[in-house]
């Protein structure tokens, strides 16, 4: 790293002059220094000798672009196992490229890649099959939820991506939650237990408990508590 500071630059005058001595004395001799133009870079091929750049003033062109022409070309163990990677992917056809570059052990963006150079097509998720994978995901999700695991504990007990899960969940109607509020759920469900025991309806329990009465239905629902209907929840709603 070159230094900006004034007492470094000072400090290289000696050395400055006994270059410069040394040019002299060598050209003073007949000599030629011959000026060889060393490129940047592949992809920049301005040398580096090529006079002093002056500040900018921002009306200068902008600089070289990347020489898109200059293309490196892949090794024969790259290509190979590219090649492998594209023949494993043909069998994700319904299970589609997330899942085939998560059992692949490549990016999505890599799978994406390999996919469309060998012309590789996954199934919509609107198929038959898809649909029918998704929907033997919804009762382990939501049972996942009441336990209160957070979403990359239940990828991992399921084998599946967060994508996946987020969009069989939100296909299906089915929310996270954060830790607080399972406690807070857990809470209501006990204190619903409690309040239907003593014979209360549901509307007269969603009034003690001070919640919405779709709330109550929610965790009836969800956590399948035996509290008879009696005509008077909707009334109150």
């Amino acid at each position: 790293m070159i230094s900006l500071e004034l007492s470094s630059i000072q400090q290289k005058d000696v050395d400055r002059a006994w270059l410069a001595r040394a040019i002299a004395g060598y050209v003073a001799q007949g000599k030629v220094i011959d000026v060889v133009e060393t490129s940047r870079s592949l992809f920049n091929s301005t040398p580096f000798n090529t006079g002093i750049i002056p500040p900018s003033s921002g009306s200068e062109p902008s600089p070289a672009k990347r020489n898109l022409s200059v293309k490196i070309q892949k090794s024969a163990k790259s290509k190979a196992f590219e090649a492998d990677i594209a023949e494993k992917m043909k069998a994700y056809f319904d299970k589609g490229m997330v899942a085939a570059a998560k059992d692949l052990h490549i990016s999505t963006r890599r799978a994406s890649h390999i996919a469309a150079m060998y012309g590789i097509k996954f199934a919509s998720r609107v198929s038959a099959a898809a649909k029918l994978e998704d929907l033997a995901f919804v009762p382990k999700i939501r049972d996942l939820i009441l336990e209160g695991l957070t979403q990359d504990q239940m990828c991992a007990k399921l084998g599946i991506g967060r994508t996946t899960l987020k969009r069989i969940a939100g296909q299906n109607g089915l929310r996270f939650r954060s830790k607080e509020n399972h406690a807070r759920d857990l809470v209501l469900v006990d204190r619903i237990k409690a309040i239907r025991d003593v014979g209360c309806t549901r509307a007269a329990c969603a009034r003690k408990l001070e919640i919405n009465p779709k709330v109550l239905l929610r965790l009836i629902a969800e956590h399948e508590i035996d509290f008879p209907v009696r005509g008077d929840l909707l009334e109150a709603a």
